[in-house]
């Protein structure tokens, strides 16, 4: 009798000295107790698609480029220019949505610039000249480019540590994917043949507009999804809006256990070294210290891909320099892509056999870098 009430004494002492070290806890730990379920596969789906929105809208002007050679009059550098400006938007709006995602949020980058991306991307289904249409083409692709750092964050810093990782490689997976959307619309659109004049705009409507049109409307239906979420609690957290941030992991915590939020484990959020609160400095400052400070030698070799290594952003940098690293590793990226396309044609049209096996020995020298790539941290237990 007194062992097993010594033991019922021991065991209630063990569960009141847990339920206390549950009532404060860091970021991490919070997102670890809301677990993983319907809130982060929803957002897990809404990430990857504005990725693939964003995809669209950069890669998906090669084919409308390519059916609008004759109704435009293009001759081949007028087309080599119009395909590349979604390239050259990016890497001008990067550094500012880096900026903006840092300072603003996550999800109110998503939101602002995917649904102006939407109309400037509509608008060029209308572009009455090539000019016009590249213009409007920049501007779109300067906003839908907010992604890169808006998107991998927001998904990142509301995921729990052990299933960050996964969730990222699978936003990562619709993109690459977002080329192959395009044509899916491409094959039934573009042999249609309808014709019809729009006086006002002295334009002929054809099929290929109408592809630019319906390659604008995912950026619409993401920015309207987008509000079924809420913004990152890690971010609300660096901003020194703990409370909200609070309410905002008890909502997720609700939504994927199905447990009223009240019952969530954690009372109180301790601010850590990793998420601090930022100073309110000037925008130029701001820009500058946000920018200096990622210039690092696991940041330079990282800068040279995309897509999977934006995992490392959400581990290797605090959260307020996390949606500058995302941007700045992408427009690097586009740079370089800018830079390579324009070189690849003039090599081919050189030496054909040189330019394969230059592009496979920098595919083996991107194999061997790799090797020295940071090891993943284990997840908390």
């Amino acid at each position: 009798m007194c062992k097993m009430g010594l033991k019922e004494r021991n065991h209630k002492s063990f569960d009141n000295e847990k339920s206390k070290s549950l009532d404060a806890g860091n970021i991490e730990e919070a997102l670890t107790a809301t677990g993983f379920g319907r809130y982060n596969f929803g957002l897990l789906l809404i990430c990857s698609w504005t990725l693939q929105a964003m995809g669209m809208d950069l890669f998906g002007t090669s084919f409308v480029v390519a059916a609008a050679v004759c109704d435009l009059q293009l001759t081949m550098q007028q087309r080599a220019l119009l395909t590349a400006m979604p390239l050259v938007g990016v890497v001008a709006g990067a550094q500012l949505w880096g900026y903006i995602s840092d300072t603003k949020g996550r999800r109110l980058t998503l939101v602002l610039s995917m649904s102006v991306g939407f109309v400037f991307a509509a608008l060029s289904s209308f572009a009455p000249d090539w000019k016009t249409m590249a213009v409007l083409k920049l501007i779109s692709s300067t906003f839908t480019s907010a992604s890169n750092s808006g998107a991998y964050t927001l998904l990142g810093e509301s995921c729990p540590e052990r299933a960050r990782g996964r969730s990222m490689l699978l936003c990562t997976c619709s993109l690459m994917c977002s080329q192959a959307v395009v044509a899916v619309f491409a094959y039934p659109i573009l042999p249609l043949k309808f014709v019809y004049w729009i006086d006002f705009l002295s334009i002929t409507y054809r099929p290929w507009r109408l592809l630019a049109l319906v390659m604008s409307l995912p950026c619409a239906a993401t920015a309207c999804l987008l509000q079924l979420f809420h913004e990152s609690p890690k971010f609300l957290v660096s901003r020194g809006k703990t409370e909200q941030a609070l309410e905002v992991l008890k909502k997720i915590y609700a939504v994927n256990t199905g447990n009223s939020p009240s019952n969530f484990p954690i009372t109180k959020l301790l601010v850590d070294d990793d998420h601090t609160v930022s100073r309110e400095d000037s925008f130029v400052k701001a820009m500058w210290e946000q920018t200096v400070a990622l210039f690092r030698p696991f940041f330079l070799m990282c800068a040279l891909s995309m897509g999977i290594l934006s995992v490392y952003f959400v581990e290797l940098y605090p959260t307020h320099l996390r949606g500058m690293a995302s941007c700045l590793s992408v427009m690097l990226g586009r740079s370089s892509a800018f830079l390579g396309v324009n070189a690849i044609g003039a090599l081919i049209s050189a030496n054909c056999e040189a330019t394969f096996y230059g592009w496979s020995l920098l595919l083996l020298t991107a194999i061997a870098f790799s090797w020295y790539l940071p090891r993943d941290k284990k997840p908390a237990e």
